[in-house]
């Protein structure tokens, strides 16, 4: 990300020093630290975001390709919920209920 040697550090530092004083410049070092952590989480938070909503881009395209991908009679049949046949026994209970004498 940022291209940060040896002697640039040894240069902040040494400012740092003189300008925070010896007391204060760990406390200023460490908060400084967890707020680069932080950055760099939301960053890379930020970059498998983008990465994922990419993927799902391409694998759109990729099934609008091959024709709208798969539609529910390629995954179950005609018939995923058995309705046809629920409603043909149905029918053939209630037609030997009706022919039962009382």
């Amino acid at each position: 990300m940022f291209d940060i040697g040896a002697t640039e550090l040894l240069l902040v530092a040494i400012i740092g020093l003189v300008v925070v004083g010896p007391e204060r410049l760990p406390r200023l070092a460490r908060s400084v630290g967890l707020w680069v952590k932080k950055l760099r989480g939301q960053v890379s938070s930020i970059q498998q975001d983008i990465n994922r909503e990419l993927e799902l881009e391409d694998l759109k395209r990729q099934l609008e390709a091959r024709g709208g991908g798969l539609k529910m009679e390629d995954i179950a049949g005609s018939d995923p919920l058995g309705l046809d046949q629920t409603t043909s026994d149905i029918t053939t209970t209630e037609k030997n209920e009706r022919s039962k004498p009382e």
